[in-house]
């Protein structure tokens, strides 16, 4: 029997919720953009598939889809209108339509920002333990390498690079530095670091029509900073020069500066002392609204030059771009932005106001060097497209690589997943403990530590680092996380595993959300098959049966009926593994549960509703206490 021919996935769900959002395409994106329909080109038993975050599987595009989000998209499209609405029929189809088959003789592919999206992480996961090989486009290590990011985002690309370390057959990057920052990572951390190549990337625009010149976008003579608005571009460093240039030369001998990128995060020193000073008394602007391609792309022919001071980049696509429109860009010599410019742009010193200013008034407001550099950007430009120089990079090339990196994940075997280790008696939290209120609002702060400062079953310290063994633990088919812990909706199956800490008969008890309902849980494992009732809010014991110490443990289980639960689905909010012989901890757990459960009758049964439909439920029998 010959083996069945391999499936490649592309996942583009972050693709598609962008669109949906009707925004403009970013650097991630567009590498999406660009790239997904030439692979889908090549082969066509590859398709573009997005998840249902509520159900938790992938669901393939169809060939209508396919064509107008992807074939065609935002390349030929300009109306984000339409776009929008067939990204919007697309997530509505995919809640209710039959999932692909992954598992063995599949690859996944990400391109896109996995990284932000804990549901696609953990369908990501699941695909694996099912054989699936999972190849990941990596961009950046911006929260492990810069401040300014939120724990929260941290924690998420924390797990971001574990899932990647641990599951994936190839880890291609956009730029060598990214690669060797996800190397030094992953050996800091005790992870493996799987291989891949470097793609390099072109800009995401060029000029398209050279011999006719757009008009100019800008009443005066301006440079060019394009980036979202946020500390790690150095927006800051960029306003504080330009106040030097001007005191040095006079406001009429300074071009302005122009900002074009969306408002991200912790801005505020650079929007604070922009807005206080006007703007520079109107010599820096900043358009954060939505500008189209070929709006920048006209900013980009007519500008002076541009600047980029960015402290840390997995790639840099505006300088790529600046290159592309043959316009002298000036760059912080940091991370992967020398593999952007390659021997062409003018480079300052990292952080540096005295030398970013000094490489301005050398490069770009004397004109001659300007014209010279400008002239060798133009040279190198017209040499054979074949030479392998970064500066050249096409998308024919990076999707090139992609396709090799692909077919070098499906010819060699599937990761094995792994089982993760635990210890013994210690509960896992399946959500990740959210940020703490500030002290200062004590009532907010004393129901934050009362829901999540212990664990909900043995009242346990909660550890920030549970997500490193509960995503190896727990896998399978989950709706979109939530902050108590995950879904398991009818219909979907859920595996429990791991390498036992102990020899001997082991229990797994799991908390379960409390809710007004009963769920019908079936279970297969070494317990035998078996469907029990469970109240929402009670313990859910699942029976791993007797091995030796190191062997692997597991047991499915599924929710096959939920009609008489208010939400229809089944809420898991931690698990720990006890001997079965611990007769403490296995009625410490439920006890906790009990008082829960408790506790949240005791609010209900106070509350003016409970009283006030006192008469109605004692006629129809069912209790007015």
């Amino acid at each position: 029997m010959s083996e069945a021919r391999a499936a490649t996935y592309i996942d583009v769900t972050d693709l598609v919720e962008f669109l949906q959002r009707k925004e403009s395409v970013s650097g991630v994106q567009r590498v999406v953009v660009e790239t997904t329909p030439r692979i889908l080109a090549t082969d066509s038993n590859a398709h573009a598939v997005v998840l249902d975050r509520t159900r938790g599987f992938f669901i393939a595009l169809n060939a209508q889809e396919q064509q107008e989000l992807i074939t065609v998209g935002v390349r030929t499209n300009p109306n984000r209108d339409e776009l929008a609405q067939q990204a919007t029929r697309t997530l509505k189809r995919a809640q209710t339509a039959q999932p692909i088959n992954t598992g063995a003789h599949s690859t996944l592919v990400f391109l896109g920002a996995l990284w932000i999206a804990d549901s696609l992480m953990l369908a990501a996961r699941d695909a694996h333990a099912r054989g699936t090989r999972l190849v990941t486009l990596l961009y950046d290590l911006t929260p492990v390498m810069e401040t300014g990011h939120t724990a929260a985002v941290n924690r998420l690309f924390d797990r971001y690079l574990h899932l990647i370390a641990t599951t994936a057959s190839r880890v291609p990057a956009i730029s060598r530095s990214s690669r060797n920052d996800f190397v030094d990572y992953c050996s800091q951390h005790e992870l493996p670091a799987p291989d891949g190549g470097v793609t390099g990337l072109p800009g995401g625009l060029a000029p398209t029509q050279p011999t006719q010149p757009t008009h100019n976008p800008w009443p005066r003579p301006y440079v060019l900073f394009v980036g979202t608005i946020e500390s790690r571009k150095n927006h800051l460093l960029a306003l504080n020069a330009w106040q030097e240039l001007i005191n040095t030369h006079g406001a009429q001998n300074v071009p302005d500066l122009v900002c074009i990128g969306r408002l991200g995060w912790n801005s505020n020193d650079f929007i604070d002392q922009y807005l206080a000073s006007g703007g520079l008394g109107g010599k820096v602007s900043v358009l954060s609204t939505s500008v189209s391609d070929s709006e920048l792309a006209s900013f980009y022919e007519h500008c002076e030059f541009t600047i980029y001071p960015s402290r840390y980049e997995g790639w840099g696509l505006p300088v790529s771009e600046s290159l592309a429109f043959s316009k002298v860009p000036i760059v912080a010599n940091n991370s992967s932005l020398p593999e952007a410019g390659g021997d062409l742009a003018v480079y300052f010193d990292s952080e540096d106001q005295e030398s970013l200013v000094a490489k301005i008034e050398q490069y770009g407001l004397n004109e001659l060097n300007r014209r010279e550099r400008e002239e060798l950007i133009n040279q190198k430009s017209n040499q054979d497209p074949g030479q392998d120089t970064m500066h050249t990079v096409t998308w024919d090339h990076v999707a090139g690589v992609l396709i090799n990196e692909i077919e070098i994940a499906q010819s060699t075997p599937v990761r094995e997943a792994m089982y993760p280790e635990i210890v013994l008696g210690k509960e896992y939290v399946l959500a990740i403990n959210p940020t703490a209120p500030d002290a200062g609002h004590a009532d907010q702060y004393f129901a934050h530590k009362a829901e999540h400062g212990a664990t909900p079953l043995l009242q346990q310290q909660r550890d920030q680092g549970d997500y490193q063994i509960v995503d190896s633990a727990l896998r399978g088919n989950f709706g979109s996380p939530q902050t108590w812990g995950y879904q398991v909706r009818p219909g979907n199956r859920i595996d429990l595993t791991i390498q036992r800490p102990v020899s001997g008969e082991l229990i797994a008890l799991l908390a379960t959300r409390s809710m007004p309902g009963v769920v019908t849980v079936a279970t297969t494992g070494p317990g035998g098959p078996r469907s029990e009732q469970v109240y929402l809010g009670s313990v859910l014991e699942l029976n791993l049966g007797s091995g030796a110490q190191g062997e692997g443990a597991l047991v499915s289980f599924n929710v096959t009926d939920a009609t008489d639960s208010i939400e229809k689905f089944l809420g898991i909010r931690s698990f720990v593994i006890l001997e079965a012989s611990d007769q403490q901890g296995q009625v410490l757990a439920h006890k906790s549960a009990a008082q829960a459960l408790r506790q949240e009758l005791d609010y209900l049964t106070n509350t003016r509703s409970w009283k006030v439909t006192a008469p109605l439920r004692k006629r129809k029998g069912r209790g007015s206490n």
